[in-house]
């Protein structure tokens, strides 16, 4: 089963004589299936051009001691992609580290 949450995009022509985009038209948290996103889609009953696009994995990259090295975690809802991009932005790029020591003392 797939993990994550959901974006539900719709092809559309937002201006007369405009190209079309994608639009975002629903989202779904990572509880939901894809067989229930489908059913959604099923159920709306609008005739269209439609994407599903599941956000799953956050990655962090960052550079220590000249080497990339990735944090990845599984972003469950929008709200938490988002949590993640506003911590990188808050702490440069850098991640927040605790040493065992550091959280013994407190």
């Amino acid at each position: 089963m797939p993990y994550g949450f959901f974006v539900v995009e719709q092809r559309k022509t937002v201006k007369p004589g405009a190209p079309a985009e994608w639009t975002p038209i629903q989202q779904f948290d990572a509880c939901t299936t894809l067989t229930k996103v489908m059913a959604w889609i099923e159920a709306e009953g609008k005739p269209g051009f439609y994407r599903v696009i599941q956000m799953q994995r956050v990655i962090w990259a960052e550079e220590i001691d000249g080497k990339l090295h990735l944090r990845k975690w599984h972003a469950g809802s929008p709200e938490s992609l988002e949590r993640g991009a506003a911590a990188y932005e808050r702490d440069g790029g850098k991640y927040p580290i605790t040493t065992r020591s550091r959280k013994r003392k407190t």
